[in-house]
């Protein structure tokens, strides 16, 4: 795992290697062990290593034999082997065990179509020398980060934001769709970001820059074309196999490797396969909970004792006030996602017992896991009761006091949400169980002069898009794979990575191995959602080699009990981050309607713990991150 930047300059004059420098020393949580560069008239790559594969000869940049193929790279290759004796029977010669080497070789041989080529998860810059031609390209699944920006007639790209924040040539200015999207599903989608000039390019994205000409085009498109003569039996086989392919895919390492155990059932599954891979010693960890019922460390050590795995548990029993601006500066724009704090701590204490932890993510999405699929569910039963009933069930959920109680408090608000959404069509009440801020709530929180320009901003545009591209499926089909490509790789990929990487601990999905994605968007919803019963099919495949208690578990998320810490510190730190006073200054909100909702929240008379949260890490990114490429915490 490693960091990667460069500069293109497309009329030859040369890269500034302290420039390029700075760019890539920005980026050291990513690739502590070594650092290279390659400059030629008009081109100047970087990049930041961790060891993983080949730890004495997979220098980066890398180049062929005549050296006119030079490539940085970040993530794994884990098909290499297969690759390299594949590239030798075509006469490449290769001088290293790494699988960077098969980029370089593959770029020669198959041009852009190396992609097809690769399983595993990466973000890689090639450049040919003889045609002047650059190529960027990431994961299917965007499971690597790569950002970009165009400036007068130059192009620089990076695995991180705050590297090409340091690119004198770049403009910083705020993207006012980048806000208005964060504060509609509390990331920023598709390949805009918060800053006007810098992009992103999109899971399964390529972008070719030749003769002064760039174009970026999808190299792959998920189908879901569900194969209706496949029983259910056959499926439960040829997923715990698959499942069980993808993970010892993923065991290849040169440096210690673990597991990321909560005692969920994808976590589980994950570390059960490492077991029937024939991993020995199977080094497993966990993060708890001082709240009972945010803390999964009895599942984490029932598994773990299941499966004799070696393992380790932390505990996080305060707010870590002190490192959030922190984890802000590593996200490099507003994520109003609070995991980003466990995760964190469980990367940086895992770190220091291995280089390498497999991680379960991935499984919610491809088999159905989240509690909004039920929700959805139960609305087609709930539009059989009058509208009257339902309104004056709201009203009553939505002003029911619950005595300063942030569990009951947070039970109320999910249930007045799921009776609210009822009022809508199937999938747009999923929008509005997953939205953070709905329409009305919006013109409450923005300032007048806010409101009229986002007016021009179509609401959850990127999730809207899914049933019009996909008007076949369902609505609760569309709202599962709404979550796959969107929330997964905007979301949940962006925090294991940032967060992983802030530790310099290399994370592996291998739920998401493409082949394993593939295989799971074949089956009919049927096999994913039985009734209420989530993962059926999941369920089924682990039953050899998982108890029934953690299989027939109810869902717990992965998250910190963000409701009873905003209760009880949000306004002491609020006001030492001066939270308040930058909210009323950068122009975007109504102040007065923020500070009823903090009102609210901590006398216990609402939950509006997702609302603060999102509002609290834009002031704090606002304030102490903005613009700011090097770490100002």
């Amino acid at each position: 795992m490693c960091g990667i930047c460069g500069i293109i300059n497309r009329d030859g004059q040369p890269v500034e290697k302290g420039v390029l420098q700075r760019l890539s020393s920005v980026l050291r949580h990513r690739g502590p062990d070594d650092e290279g560069y390659h400059y030629e008239p008009g081109v100047g790559l970087g990049f930041r290593r961790l060891s993983i594969i080949d730890l004495s000869g997979g220098r980066q940049p890398m180049t062929n034999e005549d050296q006119t193929v030079w490539v940085v790279f970040n993530g794994e290759i884990y098909n290499f082997k297969e690759l390299r004796l594949l590239l030798q029977t075509y006469g490449h010669v290769f001088r290293t065990a790494s699988d960077t080497e098969v980029i370089v070789h593959g770029f020669e041989q198959w041009g852009e179509d190396v992609v097809h080529h690769l399983n595993g998860m990466f973000a890689f810059a090639a450049w040919d020398s003889r045609s002047r031609r650059l190529l960027l390209a990431r994961d299917r699944l965007g499971i690597k980060p790569l950002f970009y920006s165009l400036v007068d007639g130059s192009l620089a790209f990076a695995s991180e934001i705050k590297s090409l924040l340091l690119w004198p040539q770049l403009d910083p200015a705020i993207n006012d769709r980048g806000v208005f999207e964060y504060f509609s599903q509390h990331f920023v989608p598709g390949a805009e970001t918060f800053y006007s000039h810098i992009h992103k390019l999109q899971p399964a994205e390529m972008l070719r820059l030749a003769d002064g000409d760039v174009r970026l085009r999808k190299y792959w498109h998920p189908q879901v074309i569900p194969n209706a003569k496949q029983s259910v039996a056959d499926a439960v086989d040829e997923l715990r196999q698959r499942l069980l392919a993808a993970v010892k895919m993923q065991l290849v390492a040169d440096v210690p490797l673990g597991v990321f155990l909560s005692g969920g059932l994808d976590s589980s599954a994950v570390t059960a396969a490492m077991g029937q891979a024939g991993v020995q010693e199977i080094r497993s960890f966990n993060i708890g909970f001082d709240v009972k019922r945010f803390d999964e460390t009895d599942f984490a050590l029932q598994v773990s004792q299941h499966l004799g795995t070696r393992h380790e548990s932390f505990r996080l029993n305060e707010w870590p006030t002190s490192i959030l601006p922190k984890l802000l500066w590593h996200l490099d724009e507003p994520m109003a996602d609070a995991t980003i704090i466990p995760t964190y701590i469980l990367s940086l204490m895992t770190r220091r017992h291995v280089t390498v932890a497999l991680s379960g993510e991935g499984g919610d999405e491809l088999f159905a896991g989240y509690t909004h699929y039920q929700g959805m569910k139960l609305n087609r039963l709930l539009q059989f009761f009058p509208v009257s009933w339902r309104r004056l069930g709201v009203a009553w959920l939505k002003h029911l006091p619950y005595g300063g109680s942030a569990r009951t408090g947070y039970f109320l608000d999910r249930l007045a949400r799921i009776v609210s959404s009822s009022f809508f069509p199937l999938f747009e009440g999923y929008t509005r169980k997953v939205a953070f801020f709905s329409p009305e709530e919006q013109q409450l929180l923005f300032s007048p002069a806010f409101q009229e320009k986002m007016a021009h901003f179509p609401y959850l545009s990127a999730v809207r898009r899914i049933p019009q591209d996909h008007p076949e499926l369902d609505a609760v089909s569309q709202a599962n794979l709404t979550d796959l490509l969107i929330y997964l790789p905007e979301d949940m990929l962006v925090k294991v990575d940032r967060m992983s990487m802030a530790g310099s601990l290399e994370v592996r999905v291998p739920i998401l191995d493409h082949t394993l994605v593939e295989f799971a968007l074949s089956l009919p919803f049927s096999f994913k959602m039985k009734g209420l019963e989530t993962k059926y099919i999941l369920r089924r495949a682990l039953q050899p080699w998982l108890p029934a208690s953690i299989l027939q578990r109810r869902k717990r998320g992965f998250n910190p009990p963000l409701e009873f810490w905003l209760q009880k510190g949000l306004v002491e730190y609020a006001q030492e981050q001066e939270m308040m006073a930058t909210v009323a200054a950068c122009g975007y909100f109504n102040p007065d309607y923020i500070q009823l909702l903090i009102d609210a929240h901590v006398s216990g008379r609402r939950n509006y713990a997702r609302q603060l949260w999102s509002i609290l890490v834009f002031a704090l990114w606002w304030r102490r991150i903005r613009g700011k490429g090097e770490c100002p915490v």
